[in-house]
């Protein structure tokens, strides 16, 4: 034997039969979130310095605050990159300022984030916040961990997302000193801004050598005049950058002059960082002027090259190019822009100056359009169901291949069209709110944003009142009762359900009736009245039989099913899994074939009929196994060890379970599954 072995060996002449069973370890993921490097990093020993001493052996936590635009960022990131080798399990990363649309909701979502980037599957991860801060405690226990969370607000924000390790570092950066932290231990680092050499040194870097040396003291000048801001400096280099025959004499003279400043930046009594700001503005072509100042208007984090046409109704490539080099915007990646807050404020006081309500308006609403095209896209990319609104999308507006990549683009855009909805809705744009809100089903079912999930809907909600339109009034409701079911909230679901009931009856709308009823019955079941849930799955199946829908009496057939096994009535649940088992088989569902196959194995096992029990179950697995269905694939291989014909066999299933579980981040059912090999 020669070269690399990975695991065990056996070596032998004879082997007469041989059983090895063995759980393979999860996979190994080292998370590496960390923005990159900032460029043009001056100076900044002593706060590099300062960190590095406070956060030491840890565990220890960094809060480092000063004004915005004074540099926290680009110090963090600096410091974390110098000492990432220090941190061998990895480095999580967080930017609040991207993430803050609702106070507290985005804590969640950076919380599932951090699980997933661990290996957690999706259906591991709890819904509510302190269930999720546990898990994330648990599982970093033991390692050498670092976290960067970027722009916090409020210290409850950051404190769920601390790991529980002796052995990690937590840097937290805020305009806010976060007192909260720092009486409970935090270490504080305030970033001043720059000193004169410091500034002096920036700029350098970005205008040349000779050039700085050439007007030595106006450069230091510009740099008072700026503040020592790197944000203010770095504009009002890149406008010099721009204007190669412009001395720095010209620039320091404008922004002496200026009238206008920017309210909360004071330096010596003076507002000077607006006037870095308008200066970069007054020098932008009108194309990209007027994009500056209406997306300076737009709702939201960030935009991409689709809003920015939107904006301009027309090509907008020239125009952001303009505002790039103007270091106007930000580009995060190929596909997303941002502003600094600063910039953001200025651009929008800038259209307030310059552009009439109406026009700001106008642009709002093509935005606005724009995402509800895109959402429908990614809706539409999901798979045929019940929908409402009928967008009629041309090929050329179906941009995405695959539902996980329809899936992905809406997490990224989730803050942006959440912040856009609630802007159309304060508008009473009501067709737009509830189309927006029917499409973004998908992304609330799949990833359990359930704060967003609720609002959205009930903005949704209103629309429809003040449209007057019941049917889209009892799809609203339903998909707001949906999100409170799965929250444990079933008194409130089912209030929810009823007026949708009423509405969608009132309606004339069979299809939203039994969508209701649907809804009705899944409540039922969950407050333990199975026989209330059989009646409402009746009902609904009846509706879809009186509209000719196979796939609709397919899967009433199976909620039935499932309705008559909770009630211990396994002969009509076999009944009625068969009928749904032949109905999605005729409609080509694969999925609900595995998930009729599983609850029809459980109960052909109750019976005792083991034969019907083994087939349904391998059959489930398998396809769990290949639709990457963790949750259901374990409960399938726990129902081959139950029906096992020895001991040995048994065993093999539960390892098999256990290797799912662990690859998939369930942790607490691990445990289940090694506790009953040690029975």
């Amino acid at each position: 034997m020669s070269g690399q072995v990975s695991g065990g060996v056996v070596q032998a002449r004879d082997i007469g039969s041989v059983t090895i069973g063995a759980v393979p370890p999860p996979p190994v993921r080292i998370p590496r979130q960390l923005p990159a490097m900032p460029p043009g990093f001056v100076n900044r020993t002593t706060e590099l310095a300062l960190l590095d001493r406070l956060l030491e052996g840890g565990p220890a936590i960094a809060v480092v605050s000063g004004l915005k635009g004074v540099g926290k960022s680009a110090v963090s990131r600096r410091w974390a990159h110098q000492v990432h080798e220090r941190f061998s399990d990895g480095q999580l990363y967080a930017d609040f300022g991207a993430l803050r649309h609702r106070g507290g909701t985005e804590v969640s979502d950076v919380l599932g984030g951090f699980l997933r980037a661990f290996g957690v599957h999706e259906e591991w991860i709890p819904a509510e916040l302190p269930e999720r801060a546990a898990m994330f405690r648990s599982m970093t226990a033991d390692l050498r961990l670092l976290v960067l969370l970027d722009d916090a607000e409020h210290a409850a924000e950051v404190t769920p997302l601390f790991p529980a390790s002796a052995a990690s570092a937590v840097v937290v950066t805020s305009h806010r000193q976060l007192g909260e932290l720092l009486v409970a231990g935090a270490r504080p680092v305030r970033i001043a801004p720059l000193q004169d050499e410091e500034g002096v040194r920036l700029l350098a870097g970005m205008l040349g050598e000779d050039r700085v040396a050439a007007e030595r003291e106006r450069v230091s000048e510009l740099v008072r005049l700026c503040g020592g801001l790197p944000i203010a400096l770095r504009v009002a280099g890149a406008r010099l950058v721009q204007r190669p025959t412009w001395t720095v004499d010209r620039l320091v003279g404008e922004l002496a002059d200026a009238e206008r400043r920017l309210d909360q930046l004071m330096t010596e009594g003076r507002a000077i960082v607006e006037a870095v700001f308008d200066s970069a503005y007054t020098g932008l072509p009108e194309q990209a002027a007027r994009l500056y100042r209406l997306l300076g208007t737009l709702p939201g984090p960030g935009f991409s090259p689709g809003v920015a046409r939107a904006v301009l109704d027309g090509d907008p490539e020239r125009a952001l190019d303009l505002l790039l080099d103007a270091s106007l915007v930000e580009e995060l990646d190929g596909d997303t822009y941002r502003f600094h807050d600063l910039v953001r404020l200025h651009a929008a006081r800038c259209a307030r100056r310059v552009d009439p309500p109406e026009a700001r308006e106008a642009a709002l609403r093509r935005v606005a359009e724009w995402y509800l095209r895109q959402v429908a896209a990614a809706d539409a990319a999901m798979g045929p169901r019940l929908r409402l609104a009928d967008h009629r999308l041309p090929a050329t507006d179906r941009p995405f291949a695959t539902p996980g990549a329809a899936l992905d683009w809406l997490e990224k855009e989730r803050a942006n069209v959440l912040a856009l909805l609630r802007a159309a809705a304060a508008l009473e744009w009501d067709e737009l709110v509830w189309q927006l809100a029917e499409a973004l089903w998908p992304l609330y079912h799949a990833r359990k944003h359930y704060a967003d999930w609720i609002e959205t809907n009930r903005l949704g909600v209103a629309a429809a009142l003040r449209c007057g339109d019941r049917a889209v009034e009892a799809r609203m409701r339903n998909q707001v009762a949906r999100a409170q079911l799965e929250l444990g909230e079933t008194d409130q679901a089912r209030a929810e359900l009823v007026r949708a009931h009423q509405a969608a009856r009132e309606a004339g709308e069979p299809r939203m009736e039994a969508v209701v009823l649907e809804s009705l019955g899944q409540v039922a079941l969950a407050r333990e009245l199975p026989d209330d849930a059989i009646t409402h799955f009746a009902a609904a199946l009846a509706v879809h039989e009186g509209l000719g829908n196979p796939r609709g009496v397919g899967m009433q057939s199976y909620h039935l099913g499932l309705a008559h096994s909770r009630a211990g009535r396994y002969d009509a649940a076999i009944a009625a899994f068969d009928r749904a088992l032949a109905l999605m088989t005729d409609v080509g569902d694969e999925l609900s074939q595995g998930k009729i196959h599983l609850v029809l194995g459980e109960a052909h096992r109750e019976l005792g009929h083991r034969p019907q029990a083994l087939r349904s179950a391998r059959t489930a697995a398998d396809i769990m196994r290949e639709r990457r269905i963790p949750a259901k694939e374990t409960r399938a291989l726990e129902l081959l060890a139950d029906l096992a014909d020895d001991r040995e066999s048994a065993e093999a299933y539960v390892r098999q379970a256990l290797a799912v579980c662990l690859s998939s981040g369930n942790l607490p059912k691990a445990e289940e599954l090694r506790a009953r090999l040690r029975d």
